[in-house]
């Protein structure tokens, strides 16, 4: 059903005869830019869906367009960041970048006002609002009409300030006010957002202020509105200083600390807070927002794991769509797992929220199926999942961010969200050990190895995230041997094995880590060196095995495998030990 609704909202453009035709037909139109590699922005179909309801064919008009169908759209092309183009007549009239659901229906609204004048006056309608180009030397003249922002791509900046106005000042209506005064000194508004804060959050990203009661009072009581302000480097912050975006008799300007080349953080509001905003805040209130290489060379960003889960009655329903939104947001799936949890497990899991309204309704949800539990990675993962999220509350999620994830896949007739993500990288790691307890497994480097390729394997070992918990060299016995491979006594290769094994030393390591068994297994490769070429030529014993017999690395291959060699190999090694090195 959903495709079908999709295809009502937006036509597909997809060659430039196309192109012209829908740039010429009346009304407003709104394109939706995408890349080939992730298609169109599902995030904002709610809210397209909700302004085509109110407005009708006649003055609102929705496409899709992929950057490299469509010759005008090629200064886009290789843009992570979402972007809608608004066209009326033909022309260029304004850009949103990134998923801002409030600032595109606000555009919408006004550029859906200007048609209707020019329908209403007809020939004498004067334009009131000026063309733009997506040509990269005219960036500096996109507007927004309801900002007049310099709104030019996150590539072609120097330095970033997130600005963050508080409940108050939102509430005395002073946004607009700031946002006029970092546009005329010399800054443009690459992106901005408005939400509520719950108390969760407000832990997570003010550290140092989250126990003052009356602080998290104050930051919870209403919406924040959040900025990212750009600086091109011939803008001399001597001639545009932070302090001039806000009258400090109004709100308290805390000056930019520099983190790097690239990002500036900035903190404003009627409070006398001041916070150090890092990449993690930055991912949670712009979690679509994408950095360039050279952003990332500044070190402003960091791979992290966090725990998903896609709770029952989701999971029945829309499993396929919500693995591709998953995936669409630049999510990779390190590891899944379906499972059924008890009622003691779900109580356990939720144990922080025993004693709420909610308990009840949300342990039977939990337990009323398979849930998918998720180890998403990518940058600042933690609060980029966060921030998709939304609101804990459907219905407020649904009022508040439609554009929101939890908002986009409420079950009808279901109460409870249907998406869960962890607050902070130490809770994702909790979450995740219980979901994907740490594994240990047996890993051998086999005998006639050099000095070299041993320091070459265990440099592998560890960039791929294990922990070597207890390592030694070691000549098997031809005894140890044989105990070492009995699960292939009889075959025709056995004798040989054993032979080759117990000749000369080898390398006996136990890593630990999630789901170690299988990823060891996989980052050896195939038995046979030349299928591994084949079909995995990074693995190891393709790049360095000589034959089947002499393919370099071995690993148990379950987890009662692993315990029987390790303890062959190591002895009776108790489990507080392993986790004791693993740390």
């Amino acid at each position: 059903m959903s495709r079908k609704k999709e295809v009502q909202i937006q036509i597909e453009v997809s060659n430039e005869e196309q192109w012209k035709e829908a740039l010429l037909a009346p009304g407003l139109l709104v394109v939706d830019v995408y890349q080939r590699w992730c298609g169109p922005c599902k995030a904002v179909q709610n809210i397209f869906r909700k302004c085509k309801t109110e407005y009708g064919d006649d003055l609102l008009r929705f496409a899709v367009a992929e950057a490299d169908d469509i010759l005008e759209l090629s200064s886009l092309k290789g843009k992570c960041l979402p972007v809608c183009l608004f066209y009326s007549g033909g022309k260029l009239l304004s850009i949103v970048r990134g998923v801002n659901g409030p600032l595109l229906q606000k555009t919408i609204l006004e550029l859906v006002d200007v048609e209707k004048k020019k329908q209403q006056l007809g020939s004498k309608y004067v334009p009131e609002v000026q063309e733009l180009f997506l040509d990269d030397n005219h960036q500096e003249g996109i507007k927004s009409p309801s900002s007049q922002n310099v709104d030019i791509d996150i590539d072609d900046h120097g330095t970033y300030c997130v600005v963050i106005i508080k409940p108050d000042a939102v509430a005395g209506g002073q946004v607009e006010a700031i946002r006029k005064k970092a546009l005329d000194a010399g800054y443009s508004i690459v992106a901005e957002e408005e939400r509520v804060l719950d108390k969760d959050l407000i832990h997570t990203l003010y550290e140092e202020k989250a126990e003052q009661p009356e602080f998290v009072k104050s930051m919870s009581s209403g919406p924040v509105h959040t900025l990212i302000l750009s600086k091109r480097d011939k803008v001399r912050e001597e001639e545009s200083p932070l302090t001039a975006i806000t009258d400090l008799e109004l709100a308290e300007l805390i000056q930019p600390k520099k983190r790097s080349n690239y990002v500036q953080e900035v903190d404003m509001g009627l409070s006398d807070c001041s916070i150090e905003m890092d990449s993690r805040q930055l991912a949670f209130f712009f979690p679509t927002l994408n950095v360039t290489s050279d952003t990332q060379a500044g070190s402003i960003s960091e791979i992290q794991k966090t725990l998903a889960l896609i709770r029952p009655s989701l999971l029945r329903k829309r499993k396929d769509e919500i693995l591709k939104t998953i995936h669409d947001f630049g999510f990779q799936i390190a590891m899944q797992r379906e499972i059924t949890l008890t009622d003691e497990q779900a109580k356990e899991f939720y144990k922080d929220h025993d004693g709420t309204d909610y308990f009840p309704g949300l342990i039977n949800q939990m337990t009323s199926g398979p849930l998918l539990a998720l180890a998403l990675t990518r940058e600042d993962a933690v609060l980029h999942w966060r921030g998709l999220l939304g609101p804990k509350v459907v219905d407020e999620a649904k009022e508040k961010s439609p554009e929101s994830l939890r908002a986009q896949f409420a079950i009808d007739n279901v109460a409870i969200n249907q998406l869960h993500g962890s607050s902070t990288p130490e809770e994702a790691q909790r979450d995740l050990n219980k979901f994907f307890p740490t594994e240990h497994t047996l890993a051998v480097i086999k005998p006639d190895y050099t000095q070299e390729l041993r320091d070459s394997i265990i440099n592998r070992i560890k960039e791929a995230g294990f922990s070597i918990s207890q390592v030694t060299e070691k000549k098997l016995t031809r005894d140890m041997a044989e105990e070492f491979y009995k699960d292939h006594v009889g075959k025709y290769f056995y004798n040989h094995l054993v032979d080759y094994m117990s000749r000369g030393p080898s390398v006996m390591m136990i890593l630990s880590k999630e789901n170690a068994i299988t990823e060891w297994r996989e980052m050896m490769g195939p038995t046979d060196p030349e299928q591994a070429k084949q079909g995995s030529p990074n693995c190891l014993r393709a790049q360095f095995a000589k034959s089947i017999l002499e393919n370099v690395v071995h690993g148990s291959s379950n987890v009662q495998h692993a315990m029987d060699n390790i303890m062959l190999i190591f002895g009776d090694i108790p489990k507080q030990t392993l986790l004791k090195k693993e740390k």
